[in-house]
């Protein structure tokens, strides 16, 4: 369960505290994405409510609903910052967050390691 927490609290924080959870290289949005994924291969559904199960569906909906090649501009820093669609993904994460019975605070820096041209 504490990747699945990690990427809640990842994705319910403002974009200036998801940005300095990844390195300076990565693109965050796509990453944020790709952590939730591996996050959710994870997941007992046995240990979670009917509620935790939905809350949890619900995002994931969302996230598949705006991805995909005729959506990129999703999935960029700007976005990121500025677009609609990332403040309502903050937000079922928040619920997420509440559901689980989680806090929402900033979680700490991920034992990733990234590869990249620095």
């Amino acid at each position: 369960m504490n990747k699945i927490k990690w990427i809640t609290q990842a994705f319910a924080q403002p974009y200036e505290v998801q940005k300095k959870l990844f390195p300076e290289f990565v693109n965050v949005a796509d990453q944020l994405a790709v952590e939730w994924e591996i996050a959710l291969d994870e997941i007992n559904d046995a240990q979670l409510t009917d509620a935790q199960k939905q809350a949890i569906k619900t995002l994931d909906d969302y996230m598949l609903s705006i991805s995909g090649s005729a959506n990129l501009q999703y999935w960029n820093d700007d976005a990121l910052c500025y677009s609609d669609e990332w403040n309502k993904m903050r937000v079922l994460a928040k619920i997420i967050l509440d559901v689980m019975g989680w806090d929402n605070v900033v979680p700490p820096e991920s034992n990733a390691i990234y590869i990249g041209n620095k």
